[in-house]
This record gives C-alpha cells, sequence and structure tokens, in this order.
C-alpha cells in the first residue's frame, strides 16, 4: 500500500501549494489526480516519488517510509517512477541506449527482446540511433515513458504523460500500461488537468482545490453529479442555469425535448464532431446552452433536464 498522510508544501508563508493531503492507495489501481495547473498535482508526484522534500507529513510505501533527497544521496526510490514534463534522458546517449540502461539487470537476450517491444510501443524504432539531444519533444516524451515501463517498478507515476503524443499513441501507449498494471499489479498515479483524459483510465480520481483533495470520487460521479461548476468544468461540457434562486447543472447529453414547457431556448447554431452534433442556444437571459445529439437540433424550443443520474 502507498500510504500520503497529511503532505504540506510551501514556498512561502505566503505560498502554500498543498495543505494537509491524505490518501491510502493499493497495488493494481489507476489513481487520477486533476485540478489546476500550478495547483501542486506536480509537486506531489515529485514528493512521493522522494525527488522533494515535503514541509509536512510522511509517504510509505509497504510499510517503509520514502525520504526525500534531504535524506538521501541519490534522491528517489527504486521502485518508484515519475515521467514528467524535464523527461530525464541521458541526452547524449542514443535513443536504444537510453533504454538498454535501464534493463542491465536482465539477461542480454532478454535486453534486446525487451528493448525492441519498447521501441516499437513508443514508436521510435527509426530514431533508435539517434542522440536523445536531437528528438523533438513528442519524442522525448515517449522515449522517457519507454525508460520508466524498462524499469519494471511497482509504482508508476505519470504527470501529464501524454501532453505531445498523437491521438492513436495516447491509445497504443495507454493500452498498453494499463495490461501491464493489470499483469504485473502497479500501482499507477496519473495526473492531468484534462478531466476527460483521466476518466477514461482511472477507477478513483481525486479533485485538487486549493491544495487539498476536496473529493474523491469515481469518473461517473464526477461527470454526472459535480459538487459546483468550476469542479465539473474539468471533466467536460456543463450547462448552468437558474431557476428562482438555484442553480441546476447539467451535462450537454442530460436533457430530454418537450413542447409546450420547460426552460424556452433558441437555436443559433450546430457544429459536426463525428459521433455527434453540438446544438448551441441562448436561453432568454442570454445564457448559452449546448447539447449533445446525432444532428443538428434546428426545431427545439424547449428542454428539460433530465432526472439526475444515479451516483456511481
Amino acid at each position: 500500500m502507498l500510504s500520503i498522510r497529511q503532505i504540506h508544501f510551501s514556498y512561502s508563508e505566503q505560498k502554500k501549494v498543498l495543505q494537509g493531503v491524505s490518501i491510502d492507495l493499493n497495488p493494481g489501481e489507476i489513481f487520477g489526480i486533476v485540478g489546476a495547473s500550478g495547483g501542486g498535482k506536480s509537486t506531489l508526484l515529485k514528493i512521493i516519488a522522494g525527488l522533494l522534500d515535503s514541509s509536512k507529513g510522511t509517504v510509505h510505501w509497504k510499510d517503509e517510509r520514502i525520504p526525500g533527497p534531504g535524506e538521501r544521496l541519490i534522491p528517489g526510490h527504486p521502485e518508484i517512477q515519475l515521467v514528467n514534463q524535464d523527461f530525464n534522458l541521458d541526452l547524449f546517449h542514443t535513443v536504444r541506449e537510453n533504454i538498454l540502461l535501464k534493463i542491465l539487470h536482465l539477461p542480454e537476450k532478454a535486453q534486446l527482446r525487451f528493448c525492441e517491444e519498447l521501441l516499437e510501443l513508443v514508436e521510435l524504432k527509426e530514431a533508435e540511433n539517434k542522440q536523445a539531444r536531437y528528438l523533438s519533444g513528442g519524442e522525448q516524451q515517449r522515449l522517457s515513458i519507454a525508460r520508466a515501463l524498462a524499469l519494471e517498478s511497482e509504482v508508476l507515476l505519470l504527470d501529464e504523460p501524454f501532453s505531445h503524443l498523437d491521438a492513436h499513441l495516447r491509445l497504443k501507449i495507454g493500452a498498453y500500461i494499463k495490461q501491464l498494471i493489470e499483469i504485473r499489479n502497479v500501482l499507477c498515479i496519473l495526473v492531468s488537468h484534462e478531466g476527460d483524459e483521466v476518466m477514461q483510465w482511472c477507477q478513483k480520481i481525486g479533485f485538487l482545490h486549493k491544495g487539498k483533495l476536496s473529493r474523491v470520487d469515481t469518473p461517473q460521479a464526477f461527470y454526472f453529479n459535480p459538487s459546483n461548476f468550476n469542479e465539473g468544468a474539468y471533466f467536460g461540457e456543463l450547462n448552468e442555469i437558474k431557476q428562482g434562486e438555484t442553480k441546476i447543472l447539467f451535462r450537454p447529453c442530460e436533457y430530454k425535448i418537450v413542447q409546450n414547457s420547460g426552460l424556452e431556448v433558441e437555436f443559433t447554431g450546430a457544429v459536426f464532431f463525428g459521433a455527434y452534433w453540438k446544438s448551441f442556444f441562448k436561453t432568454k437571459h442570454k445564457k448559452t446552452i449546448v447539447l449533445y445529439a446525432d444532428k443538428p437540433l434546428k426545431k427545439v424550443k424547449y428542454i428539460e433536464r433530465k432526472s439526475k443520474n444515479t451516483k456511481a
């Protein structure tokens, strides 16, 4: 178990980044952390990895405390690997050498097989003899992921891991990592400011707000039952209307068309998104409403919010 207890981190009295973050996570889980850019997500991962000292609090892996760099000559933990925007590559080694250096503990034939597998996975076979310093940002990110996977660690920390990757590579590498987590019982923590990306991955998500995990819940609960508009907006498009003094939140798929009553709307346009159309409306109070459907909803005059989904 990974036990995170009352983690605090501050740059100064005025700039408090983390304020009492606590959670327990088990091997085989994929846990997501969502929150604003600059809100402490990356800082928390570095503390978990033993690469940054917390101001207060502890992190334990399998009942052993993970010391920070202030207590170790070489910072980090051998069973915890962090993939972040720093990439941490050996810039003057080739792509192949960068991977092989991480699997020297394996027999020679196993090294070569595993290296080939990872090169194919991250689609860097054609660049295998190029020094890492000459790679593009996206290629460096892919190499960083390959190196982390090469170490076969028990805990994998992913900080915005797919930000530079094409859609097909996100799916390909994502499927590989999910399979790895299941087969090897790896604990994975995925951090992003894009909640819709995290929802595809994780069984549980923590929302980091003002330095605290203000909510831990399922992807379905965050999507269909947001606590407020700010939280809900991280997980996809969200409509907000007022009925009297009450604010009502609903997703673009949570509506039904009615004939003579309900919320009066005026169609203003539609955009095709492949699997669905987005239709845009204005209410009589000039509020924009977005609805999803398999065709433009040009003739719609009144809508109602569907009954609230059951919380997962």
